[in-house]
């Protein structure tokens, strides 16, 4: 690799704030937060990638979330995800938007997890998703195919089996990721 390969990559990671230079000193990496390491990521999920794409990533991250959650969740989160998971039911028996729900559901699982990078990470693709999910959950048939993906989620976080809420959480994602890109005619080609 040529110098001048290695001094494009530095200025490029020092553009995304990763890494500093000083003067006399050298190149350091920088402390970084998982938010500075978001904001990249966010520009580039938000441009040039399909929806088929960022489904397809979110369906490798969340399953690998979820296993970690059963390995790492607290009895307060293993709760909140209850009462989460009640109000859901009850908002669908209802006939009522759960959206909000399902996004904390989600969320309070990243929590679970410990593991900031990952949460991040996830949080922008539900950014990217969110107007597509929330056209998603409108119907009954899907809220409870949602609402039976959640419980099997639950338990399996509940019997603290990683292999369990990783396989659960997989077809949860997978089952929502194509029934969106049917419903906006993408596809993963």
């Amino acid at each position: 690799m040529s110098r001048a390969s290695v001094r494009e990559a530095l200025r490029t990671l020092e553009l995304l704030g990763v890494v500093e230079t000083r003067a006399g000193g050298g190149t350091f990496v920088r402390q970084t937060s998982p938010d500075d390491l978001a904001r990249p990521l966010t520009s580039l999920m938000s441009r040039g990638h399909s929806l088929a794409d960022v489904i397809e990533f979110r369906g490798l991250v969340e399953p690998a979330i979820a296993a970690l959650a059963a390995e790492r969740i607290t009895q307060p989160q293993l709760a909140e995800l209850a009462e989460i998971f009640a109000a859901q039911e009850r908002k669908i028996a209802a006939g009522e938007p759960y959206a909000d729900e399902d996004t904390r559901f989600h969320e309070v699982i990243g929590e679970a997890s410990r593991n900031e990078l990952l949460t991040t990470m996830l949080g922008v693709i539900w950014d990217v998703m969110r107007e597509s999910r929330e056209q998603w959950l409108q119907t009954n048939q899907r809220a409870h195919s949602s609402i039976d993906a959640h419980r099997r989620i639950l338990a399996a976080l509940g019997a603290r089996d990683s292999e369990a809420a990783r396989r659960a959480a997989a077809e949860h994602i997978k089952a929502v990721g194509e029934g969106i890109l049917r419903l906006i005619g993408g596809s993963k080609a």
